[in-house]
């Protein structure tokens, strides 16, 4: 009997061992099918990040003031006669009264709509010879300019950007002076000239990164009041904060009417708020 008991004993630990080890590859197993299942998770989410990168916000908006700084040649007819002054920008402080400038931009995906207006207040003296006599012109000229323009972005690829525009410029210049004719003051006048004009042209981007771009931007009056009128720019723009962006550039604006035409070109520089 005390045989029979020592091998039930024997036989009992034998089996206590065997499910023990049985016990251990079971939990090694889940272990490693654990492990792989996390991989194969990781695998997935890191597949799915790659192919699907951060999207970007699909509404944006840039607002905010800009300086032009610009230098200003206009040709102002008086009746059967013209005036021309000149003023370069370097002296436009000693000929500037007031005036203030906004720049915005609203974009939705490919979409975009831009608004930029500008109005300015200078000093104007200059004369021209009619037969033996001298006409001369001093006063002032005010100037608004308000661009609406709308863009498509036809090509986005990589750095490179392209987009079509077409939108509306209204200019308003108003004359108010004294006229003299050889030396002597004849006359008072007030002139007001406006025009709006249809535009299309496009725009340019070139972002080598995700902070700094370049872009550039031209456009020709296509219908309208003015005989002639375009613009052209060209700016580098550097986002500062997620909420700042500085802008530094030239442009150049002319146009051409039956009793003004000006030239404006010169730097200019924005900073606007990001939202």
């Amino acid at each position: 009997r005390d045989r029979d008991r020592d091998r039930d004993r024997d036989r009992d630990r034998d089996r206590d061992r065997a499910d023990r080890d049985d016990d251990r590859v079971a939990a090694a197993s889940w272990r490693d099918r654990d492990d792989d299942d996390r991989d194969e998770d990781d695998d997935r989410s890191w597949r799915r990040g790659r192919a699907r990168p951060p999207r970007a916000k699909a509404w944006q908006l840039e607002i905010g003031p800009y300086l032009w700084a610009s230098s200003v040649d206009a040709e102002v007819s008086l009746g059967s006669a013209s005036v021309s002054s000149g003023v370069d920008f370097l002296e436009m402080q000693k000929h500037a009264r007031y005036g203030g400038e906004l720049l915005a931009e609203l974009r939705y995906r490919r979409w975009s709509l831009t608004g930029d207006g500008m109005y300015g207040v200078v000093g104007l003296d200059g004369g021209t010879a009619v037969g033996p006599l001298m006409v001369t012109l001093d006063g002032t000229a005010s100037s608004l300019l308000v661009d609406g323009i709308a863009g498509y972005r036809l090509v986005d690829r990589g750095p490179l950007a392209l987009e079509a525009r077409a939108g509306v410029r209204y200019q308003r210049t108003a004359i108010a002076g004294t006229v003299g004719i050889g030396g002597s003051d004849v006359a008072s006048t007030e002139q007001v000239d406006a025009a709006i004009d249809a535009v299309a042209g496009g725009r340019v981007f070139v972002r080598p990164t995700g902070w700094f771009y370049l872009s550039s931007s031209v456009d020709l009056g296509v219908v309208g009041n003015s005989t002639l009128t375009w613009s052209a720019a060209a700016d580098a723009s550097v986002r500062v904060t997620s909420r700042v962006l500085l802008s530094l550039g030239w442009r150049t604006l002319t146009t051409d009417r039956a009793q003004v035409s000006m030239v404006m070109h010169g730097p200019r520089a924005a900073a606007q708020l990001v939202f």
